[in-house]
């Protein structure tokens, strides 16, 4: 976990994180319940992006919680407390991944992506409010192609994209979540958002996407 207090300065912190981290710290169960409370829902929505699987999301989230309990002492504030749980989420994901690969993870789970909005993530979704249910289809249909070919990305695009695109965060924040160059950032996202458009090319008819 060293690598994951190196000093960030991302811009979406919480005003009581600080306070949060001491008393975290200081072994208070009140804290440890409002930090489950506060980032449960981002942890298991991230996790669940990158592996989509929602049982490997949950035992993940699980992991986490357990990996910030034991490993808070010696967190050093050198980040939010926000970022650093998304390294430690992005940590035990890559864990996680590496065994399935080589167990041979199977292809058949399908994952509800969402989009960034000005109020967190919503549905991937077809312009409009009043949708037939052909379209209805259509969008799960659509979820369900991206969730395959999402899967087909290295696990390293597969995050960064993820991050990018999914999670609405700056390429410097991507940079010092993994730990690598803004460079090698800007890279895997090029590159697995040129994969995902050669898979998807085709899913219209071949009109782009």
């Amino acid at each position: 976990m060293s690598e994951m207090t190196r000093p960030i300065s991302p811009e979406d912190t919480f005003n009581q994180g600080d306070r949060l981290v001491v008393s975290l710290q200081e072994g208070d169960e009140r804290a440890f319940a409002e930090a489950f409370h506060l980032y449960k829902d981002m942890v298991y929505s991230l996790a669940y992006k990158v592996l989509t699987n929602k049982a490997e999301a949950l035992d993940v989230t699980q992991e986490v919680f357990l990996t910030v309990f034991r490993k808070i002492g010696s967190f050093r504030a050198e980040c939010s407390l926000k970022t650093w749980i998304y390294r430690v989420t992005i940590s035990h994901a890559a864990s996680r991944n590496r065994w399935w690969k080589r167990r041979f993870w199977s292809r058949t789970t399908s994952l509800d992506l969402g989009l960034q909005s000005g109020n967190g993530t919503r549905p991937l979704d077809l312009p409009g409010r009043n949708r037939s249910a052909a379209r209805e289809c259509y969008s799960k249909e659509l979820r369900d192609v991206l969730s395959e070919s999402l899967r087909q990305l290295s696990f390293e695009q597969r995050v960064a994209v993820v991050l990018c695109d999914l999670e609405g965060r700056t390429y410097d924040e991507i940079a010092e979540v993994t730990g690598v160059s803004i460079g090698t950032v800007k890279s895997r996202i090029a590159r697995g958002r040129e994969k995902l458009r050669d898979l998807l090319k085709d899913f219209r008819g071949g009109e782009s996407l």
